[in-house]
C-alpha cells in the first residue's frame, strides 16, 4: 500500500463521572419546632425561594421585647440628659458636689450605652426571626426532605433538612493519564500559536445506556498534580444539561478531542515490533528490497495505527509475507494506483 498523509482526528478514550455544578445541604439556623414545609419534593426551586418555616412566635416575642426595651432605654437617656443638663449649669456655680456632677455625666452615658445595646439585640432578634424562614440558597433540584411538620430542629444540626443541586450545566470529571495532559496542553498552545480551531479540548460523552449525550462539553479545569503512584490525574469538563440527562454519580464513556494532524492511517497488521516491542514497519526501497522504518504510533483509529514519524508521503509500505520477510530481502511489487 501506498501511504498518504492526511488530516486525522486525534482522539482518547476515557471513563468519566458526573458530579453537580453546586450543591447546598439545607439546615436550620435557629432551633423551633419545623412548621411548614413550602415545596414540592424532587422539583426545581429558585435562588431565595423559601422552603420551610419554623415556628417563629418565640423570635416575634424576642424582636417585640428587644423593641420594648430600646423605648425604655430611649425614655431614660431624656431624663439622663436633662439631668446632665441641670447638673452642669449648676456645677458652673459651684451649686453642686463634683460627685453628684460626675455621676449624672455617668448616668448619661450609661444610657447612651443601653440605648445602642437595645439597638444591637434588635438586630440580633430580626436576624433570628429573618432565619426562622428557611430559603434556598441556590437554583436547583431540590431532593426529598428529611424532616417532617412537627420536627424539633436545631441551629446548624448535623443531618440537613434537604438538598439543593444545580444540575445545568453540570461537571464530568475525567481521568486521563498525565501523557494525555501534556497532548491536549501542545494541542491548545499550537492553536493559540498559529490562531486556529482544530476541535482541541472538545469532550463528547456515551451514557452508561450507549447513547451518545447530544451536546459536546468543554474543559472547565485541569488539576495541577498527577498521582506518582498511578500516573492518572482528574480533568473537569462542563456540559449543558437542561434536560438533566446527566445525574450526579453517573458514570460515563468519554471522547477527549486534541485537535487535528497531519498524519498517516497504517493497517495494524503492518505495524510489526522488534525485541525491544518498539514498532516500524517494512518500506519497498528503490532498490527493490525491504527497508525497516521505525514508526511512531500515537493513537489507534478503528484497525488502523496513526503514525506521525517514520513513514513519507508516497512511500509503499509492504503488506504481504510480513512474518518471514527480512529486511534486505528483495521484494516484488504489484502494480497499483498512485
Amino acid at each position: 500500500m501506498r501511504a498518504h498523509e492526511q488530516s486525522v482526528d486525534l482522539t482518547g478514550y476515557v471513563p468519566g463521572r458526573a458530579a453537580a455544578y453546586r450543591q447546598a445541604e439545607i439546615r436550620p439556623q435557629v432551633s423551633g419546632v419545623l412548621e411548614k414545609r413550602l415545596f414540592v419534593e424532587g422539583t426545581d426551586v429558585k435562588t431565595g425561594q423559601q422552603l420551610y418555616q419554623i415556628y417563629p412566635v418565640p423570635y416575634e416575642a424576642a424582636l417585640a421585647q428587644a423593641k420594648a426595651d430600646l423605648a425604655h432605654g430611649e425614655a431614660e437617656r431624656v431624663a439622663a440628659d436633662a439631668r446632665k443638663a441641670r447638673f452642669t449649669h449648676l456645677s458652673g456655680i459651684n451649686a453642686v458636689s463634683h460627685q453628684d456632677y460626675d455621676d449624672a455625666v455617668s448616668s448619661a452615658a450609661q444610657a447612651a450605652a443601653d440605648i445602642a445595646s437595645a439597638k444591637a439585640e434588635i438586630m440580633s432578634a430580626q436576624v433570628n426571626l429573618d432565619y426562622s424562614r428557611v430559603y434556598s440558597p441556590i437554583s436547583g433540584r431540590i431532593s426529598r426532605t428529611l424532616v417532617t411538620e412537627g420536627a424539633l430542629v436545631t441551629a446548624n444540626q448535623t443531618t440537613p433538612l434537604a438538598t439543593v443541586t444545580q444540575l445545568d450545566p453540570i461537571y464530568v470529571d475525567l481521568t486521563v493519564t498525565g501523557e494525555a495532559v501534556s497532548r491536549l496542553r501542545e494541542s491548545l498552545m499550537n492553536e493559540k500559536r498559529d490562531h486556529t480551531s482544530t476541535g482541541a479540548g472538545q469532550v463528547d460523552v456515551v451514557l452508561d445506556t450507549g447513547r451518545p449525550y447530544t451536546s459536546p462539553g468543554r474543559i472547565d479545569l485541569l488539576e495541577v498534580m498527577v498521582d506518582p503512584g498511578t500516573g492518572m490525574t482528574t480533568l473537569r469538563t462542563t456540559f449543558q444539561n437542561p434536560d438533566a440527562m446527566l445525574l450526579p454519580g453517573m458514570f460515563v464513556h468519554a471522547t477527549l478531542h486534541y485537535g487535528r494532524r497531519k498524519a498517516f492511517l497504517v493497517p495494524q497488521n503492518v505495524v510489526l515490533r522488534d525485541l525491544h516491542a518498539d514498532p516500524y514497519v517494512l518500506i519497498a526501497g528503490s532498490d527493490g528490497k525491504a527497508v525497516l522504518r521505525k514508526v511512531k504510533i500515537i493513537q489507534d483509529s478503528g484497525n488502523s495505527w496513526v503514525i506521525t514519524d517514520g513513514v513519507s508521503d508516497g512511500d509503499r509500505i509492504i503488506t504481504e509475507k510480513l512474518q518471514t520477510l527480512q529486511p534486505g530481502d528483495s521484494i516484488h511489487l504489484l502494480n497499483e494506483p498512485a
